[in-house]
């Protein structure tokens, strides 16, 4: 799934902002994670256990099972990315400027009771503007 090229409804698109602030803090802990594992080896084994018979039906490889699970983890940031890249790609489309204070308090992840206190109007109204941007963000 492509989220930077697709085009996706008013629904996806509000998803994509609400769970914004997820997406950004889960790329940084992958990001950190990604960049500490680089380098790292594994530890062989020796003595009694490197004589013993190995399981059958999987790979013991540890090289290899490390492979696998580091292209899964590059796999979800590529995912994560793209996610967050459909946001970051059209938010210049935003011209309002209290259109924007909202959009940009959402995607800091403040609620719309939240947002309604510090811009001054209902949570209804913030709401809607929330609507508006995702049609505005919508190809």
């Amino acid at each position: 799934m492509n989220y930077a090229t697709e085009t996706y409804s008013t629904e996806k698109i509000m998803d994509l902002i609400n769970n914004y602030p997820y997406y950004i803090s889960r790329l940084k802990e992958l990001d950190a994670q990604y960049k500490s594992e680089v380098g790292g080896g594994a530890t062989s084994q020796y003595g009694i256990d490197a004589a013993m018979p190995k399981a059958q039906g999987g790979n013991s490889d540890p090289v290899h099972n490390d492979t696998i699970r580091r292209m899964k983890m590059d796999k979800e940031l590529n995912r994560l990315q793209a996610k967050v890249r459909y946001i970051q790609n059209r938010w210049d489309r935003i011209t309002d400027e209290r259109t924007a204070l909202v959009f940009n308090l959402r995607l800091n992840g403040m609620t719309y009771q939240s947002i309604a206190k510090e811009v001054g109007i209902s949570p209804q109204r913030a709401h809607s503007i929330m609507n508006e941007v995702c049609e505005t963000l919508q190809d």
